[in-house]
């Protein structure tokens, strides 16, 4: 691999970065039967026009990421607004692409590779759950939805606004229905036959032993099995989202709580901008009830929800109820939405100073000094506990003194110095 950061970032994401990557590769590599032939390229962007400029020659453009063969570039975290896109994911989607471009030499069509790039996102990326936009579900409820055959037409001419959204949506559903139908044999079989330049139909007849017909007839049985009953219900949750958010505003949280649960029920996938589940945890917390409030910002987590605040509320809230585990997997978590934090790098590495996994904490600290915050003797203080956790005993009383030499009077360095000497 060869990672391109910018350099103010660089000491922050490169391990980050280089773990997701990696991770990816493997795991693509064994699900693909597909062993890359070059080191893939990977460029992180701070400013968004920078990579709009990069990959199209044009700033403005609304992408998160692109792959051009062994070559991805995207956003990097602060190229966005904290929150507005999970870095993740996108860096996960798009190494998707790198193998089924070059598995196929670039034959395959544009329906395939998006599908498996989403579907990869939904069943072996770091947010898990299936994220379905409602633009999907109206377009579903519409009868809007194009015969397999036909899908790449929805992201080349789209014939209305939001349907090459809607197309991303539903050629992930079409690789999700053939893993489930046919297993992984099915989409490395399709994968083979656009290799050898096979068009959809006849990939799909080679590969899985029925005609394209006969396929989006199963499909559609497929869908009505898995969202039918979300579909049916759309009106009702859209009214007791609505409900939920008015009486949130006006602080009536009782009322509030009843319509949150009312729209979880109906749609309890949903955790994008504005889900019910942060409403409902809210009104916990309202009421006092941490513990509900954390229960339901779990249950929102399980399902791909990553609100940075939201995480940081559950994070807090497990390590309050003596979770330090899984305050550690929230934080993680966070890292993978706003690994510029500097708050998240300080707590990430006191939870796990405090799990016993001190090495994992050092490198937190450094992230955190490497983000240049304003009271480094607390810096050098976190640094010397993980150092002197790992019997590093030299190195745990530099850093005190470091921290001394900024703050003379800083009493919990002064006391740990002296116990080190003593």
């Amino acid at each position: 691999m060869i990672l391109r950061l910018h350099e103010r970032e660089a000491e922050v994401l490169e391990q980050y970065v280089l773990d997701l990557a990696r991770d990816s590769i493997a795991r693509f590599s064994e699900r693909y039967s597909f062993t890359l032939k070059e080191p893939v390229v990977v460029e992180l962007y701070p400013d968004h026009d920078d990579f709009a400029v990069r990959t199209s020659g044009l700033p403005g453009i609304g992408l998160l990421g692109v792959t051009f063969g062994h070559l991805v570039a995207m956003d990097s975290p602060s190229g966005r607004a904290e929150g507005e896109f999970h870095w993740g994911t996108t860096l996960w989607h798009e190494m998707a692409h790198v193998f089924t471009l070059e598995a196929t030499a670039h034959l395959v069509p544009r329906w395939f590779s998006e599908g498996v790039s989403v579907y990869e996102e939904w069943s072996t990326g770091p947010l898990p759950g299936r994220h379905l936009p409602i633009a999907f579900l109206e377009a579903m409820a519409e009868d809007r939805l194009l015969p397999v055959a036909e899908l790449d037409r929805g992201f080349i001419r789209p014939s209305y606004p939001a349907q090459i959204v809607v197309s991303y949506m539903q050629a992930g559903l079409v690789c999700e229905y053939i893993a489930s139908r046919w297993g992984q044999e099915g989409l490395r079989g399709m994968l083979e036959l656009f290799a050898e330049g096979a068009e959809t139909s006849a990939a799909i007849s080679g590969a899985l032993g029925i005609d394209a017909e006969a396929f989006d007839d199963g499909f559609g049985d497929y869908l009505e099995q898995e969202l039918g009953q979300v579909v049916a219900n759309l009106e009702a949750w859209r009214n007791a989202q609505g409900d939920a958010h008015r009486y949130a505003d006006a602080g009536d949280w009782e009322q509030a709580l009843a319509a949150a649960e009312r729209a979880i029920a109906l749609y309890p996938d949903f955790v994008d901008e504005g889900s019910a589940y942060l409403i409902k945890a809210k009104a916990h917390e309202e009421a006092g009830d941490t513990d509900s409030a954390a229960r339901t910002l779990a249950d929102y987590r399980s399902r791909g929800g990553h609100d940075p605040t939201a995480l940081k509320a559950l994070a807090k809230w497990l390590h309050e109820a003596g979770d330090t585990d899984a305050a550690v997997d929230a934080l993680e978590d966070l890292l993978l939405v706003a690994p510029l934090r500097q708050d998240v790098h300080a707590e990430l590495g006191d939870r796990l100073l405090e799990a016993g996994r001190a090495e994992q904490a050092l490198h937190e600290y450094r992230m955190f000094a490497a983000l240049d915050p304003h009271d480094k003797a607390n810096v050098h203080y976190r640094l010397a506990r993980a150092h002197q956790a790992l019997g590093e005993t030299a190195e745990a009383r530099r850093e005190l003194l470091y921290a001394l030499e900024i703050a003379p009077h800083y009493r919990d360095a002064q006391q740990m110095l002296l116990e080190i000497v003593r």
